[in-house]
C-alpha cells in the first residue's frame, strides 16, 4: 500500500490528477500551499495526495516521470508505506504487493550502499564471527554473522542501477560491495592471528553446485527486494553465504596457510567461486527486474548524475 504526496508547481495539479485517472487511480485530494524560502521567497504549490495499491503506486510514479512536464527542480514526491488503508476500495486490491514502485527500490538501494561508519562497523563484525565459527565450527556464530552483514543490497545495488541506466547506484554498490570484501578478509585473517590452527570449515560446494544455488537465491533476493510481503533477511541471509565465506576463507588460509590437503587447481576453484557466485546473483537480479518490469527508464529523472 501507499500514501502518494506530489507538491507542483501552481497549475500543475491538474496534470498530476489525470495522470492517475489514467492509470486507474480512483479519486485524488487537492490542495494549495505556500513553500517558504530561506532567501524570502514565497512560492504557491498545488498538492496532490493519493492513497493505493503498491502496484498502482508505481503505475502512477512511472508515468509522472516520464511526463512531459515534470522537473524535478520543481517537483517532489513523497511515498509512504501505511500499516492500513480503510476505504471503499476492496482490500484484495488495496493491498496487492507486488510490484513495488520503482523510486522505492532506486532510494532503498542507495541507502543499504552508502559507507559510512556504521557500514564498516557492521561488515567487521559480521567478519569476526564468521571467522571464529570457520575455525571453530560454530555454525550458529556463522549464521549471526551472516545475519548482521549488509551484502545482499550491494549486488542489488549494481544490478538495478545497470538496468536503470544509473551509473551512481552501480559505482556506489560496487565501492561498497568491494570495501566488505576486504573487510571480511582483513577479519578472517585478524581472528585467525589470535586463534590457533586448524581451520575446522570446510563445507564448500563444488563449482556447478554453487552456480545452481546462486540462480536460485538471485531470482529470490531479486523478488524480495521488489515486493512489499515476505521476509527479505531470509533472503539476505543466504545470498551472503554464497559469497561472503570466500573471503573470510582465504583471510583465515593467509595466516594458517592452506590445508596440506589441497591442491592449487581446488584453491583457484574457490576463487573463481566467489567471482561466479557474484556475477550469477548480479545477471539474475537482472534478468528479474527485467521480467518484472520493477525499472523504470525514468528513474533517470529523479537521480542527479
Amino acid at each position: 500500500m501507499r500514501l502518494i504526496k506530489i507538491d507542483a508547481p501552481a497549475g500543475k495539479g491538474d496534470e498530476v490528477a489525470k495522470i492517475a485517472f489514467s492509470v486507474e487511480i480512483e479519486k485524488v485530494s487537492r490542495r494549495q500551499i505556500e513553500t517558504h524560502y530561506s532567501d524570502g521567497r514565497v512560492e504557491k504549490k498545488d498538492v496532490v495526495d493519493i492513497e493505493t495499491s503498491t502496484p498502482q503506486g508505481k503505475r502512477f510514479i512511472d508515468a509522472l516521470l516520464a511526463a512531459d512536464f515534470y522537473n524535478r527542480d520543481d517537483f517532489s514526491i513523497n511515498i509512504r508505506q501505511p500499516r492500513t488503508i480503510v476505504s471503499k476500495t476492496d482490500l484484495r486490491d488495496v493491498t496487492r504487493p507486488f510490484v513495488e514502485p520503482a523510486s522505492d527500490i532506486l532510494e532503498e538501494l542507495f541507502q543499504f550502499s552508502h559507507l559510512t561508519a556504521s557500514f564498516v562497523g557492521r561488515v567487521s563484525i559480521a567478519a569476526c564471527l564468521i571467522a571464529y565459527g570457520m575455525i571453530e565450527q560454530k555454525i550458529l556464530l556463522i549464521i549471526g554473522g551472516l545475519l548482521v552483514l549488509p551484502l545482499t543490497p550491494l549486488l542489488l545495488a549494481v544490478s538495478f542501477g545497470l538496468r536503470t541506466g544509473i551509473r551512481q547506484l552501480v559505482g556506489q554498490g560496487a565501492r561498497a560491495f568491494l570495501v566488505a570484501v576486504v573487510l571480511l578478509a582483513a577479519g578472517g585473517a585478524a581472528v585467525a592471528a589470535l586463534s590457533e590452527p586448524p581451520l575446522k570449515y570446510n563445507d564448500f560446494d563444488t563449482l556447478l553446485v554453487s552456480f545452481l544455488i546462486s540462480v536460485v537465491v538471485g531470482v529470490g533476493a531479486g523478488f524480495a527486494n521488489i515486493d512489499d510481503s515476505g521476509q527479505r533477511q531470509l533472503i539476505g541471509l543466504a545470498a551472503a553465504a554464497q559469497i561472503a565465506l570466500i573471503p573470510v576463507w582465504f583471510g583465515i588460509c593467509a595466516v594458517f596457510g592452506f590445508p596440506a590437503a589441497m591442491s592449487q587447481n581446488e584453491i583457484i576453484e574457490r576463487a573463481a567461486s566467489f567471482c561466479l557466485n557474484t556475477i550469477t546473483m548480479i545477471v539474475v537480479t537482472f534478468i528479474v527486474y527485467t521480467l518484472s518490469k520493477a525499472a523504470s527508464g525514468a528513474l533517470k529523472n529523479i537521480q542527479t548524475e
